[in-house]
């Protein structure tokens, strides 16, 4: 019974680990993807939210990350990154 506990605990904190590295990979993505579209033009002549909403699901298929209801997390970050940047360019 205690190993079976040890090995729970184990496992979970694994998870927790990878969570956070899923995450770490997906931020680097959305940054990535951000400047692309800064250096490409887009991210003046596109709505933000629109911008945001297709790095989001590029990345979060990217990332095969569909299936963990990060999308909504993940349009709110891309928008920032990208109001962001906007705004720095636009100074």
């Amino acid at each position: 019974m205690r190993q079976l506990f040890v090995i729970g605990l184990a496992l979970a904190l694994a998870a927790c680990g990878t969570n956070a590295d899923t995450k770490a990979s997906l931020n680097t993505c959305l940054t990535q993807k951000a400047y692309s579209a800064l250096n490409d033009g887009s991210l003046m002549t596109m709505d933000v939210k629109t911008l945001a909403t297709h790095i989001s699901t590029v990345c979060l298929k990217k990332l095969a990350l569909d299936s963990a209801g990060l999308s909504e997390d993940t349009v709110t970050t891309a928008t920032n990154i990208l109001t962001a940047l906007k705004a720095a360019k636009s100074e």
